[in-house]
C-alpha cells in the first residue's frame, strides 16, 4: 500500500513571522508617513467638527434674524420650486418659508411635509434657497416702505392743518 501523504496542519498553513530587532528604513518611513497622515487627519476632523460648530451659530442666527424681520409683517414667503435642490423638483409643488424657520412642502399628491431649516440635515437646503429669502425680503420691505411712505405723504398735509384749526379753537 501507499502511504498518504500528511494532511497539513495548522502549523505548515501559517506564515512563517520573522521579527527583525531593528527596524528597516522602509519600516520608519512608513511609520513617519502614517503618523503623519493621522496628524492631518486629526487636523482636519479638528477643522470640521469647528466649521459644523460655526455653521450651527450663523444657521441660528440667520434664522433669528429672519424671524424678526418678517414678524412686523406676519408674511410666510412662498419659495420658487425651482430653487429647491434637484431632487425636490418633480415631487413639489409649491414652498413656503414659514418665519420660524420651517419649510413647508406641498407635494403633488398634496401631502405636505415641513422641514425645520435649523436641523444640520436641512443646511443644504436652506444654502439652495437663501437667494430667493434675500431678494424676497427685499421685495417685502421695499413694499412696506412704500405703504408707509403714502400714508405719510397723505396725512402730513391734512395734519398741518387740522393743527391750525385746533390752535383757533384753543386760542
Amino acid at each position: 500500500m501507499a502511504e498518504e501523504p500528511a494532511s497539513p496542519t495548522i502549523q505548515d498553513a501559517a506564515p512563517q513571522i520573522t521579527t527583525e530587532a531593528t527596524p528597516t528604513k522602509e519600516n520608519e518611513v512608513n511609520k513617519e508617513e502614517s503618523v503623519k497622515f493621522l496628524k492631518d487627519m486629526e487636523e482636519k476632523a479638528g477643522q470640521i467638527s469647528e466649521g459644523e460648530m460655526e455653521e450651527e451659530n450663523l444657521v441660528n442666527e440667520f434664522l433669528n434674524s429672519l424671524f424678526k424681520i418678517l414678524k412686523p409683517f406676519s408674511k410666510t414667503i412662498e419659495i420658487s420650486v425651482s430653487s429647491l435642490p434637484e431632487g425636490y423638483n418633480e415631487q413639489i409643488s409649491k414652498a413656503y418659508l414659514h418665519l420660524t424657520g420651517q419649510l413647508i412642502l406641498i407635494h403633488r399628491n398634496e401631502e405636505v411635509e415641513i422641514l425645520n431649516l435649523a436641523d444640520k440635515e436641512n443646511h443644504e437646503i436652506l444654502v439652495e434657497i437663501t437667494g430667493e429669502i434675500m431678494a424676497k425680503l427685499k421685495t417685502i420691505i421695499d413694499s412696506y416702505k412704500s405703504k408707509t411712505e403714502k400714508r405719510v405723504k397723505f396725512l402730513m398735509p391734512i395734519t398741518k392743518e387740522l393743527q391750525k384749526v385746533a390752535k383757533v379753537f384753543s386760542e
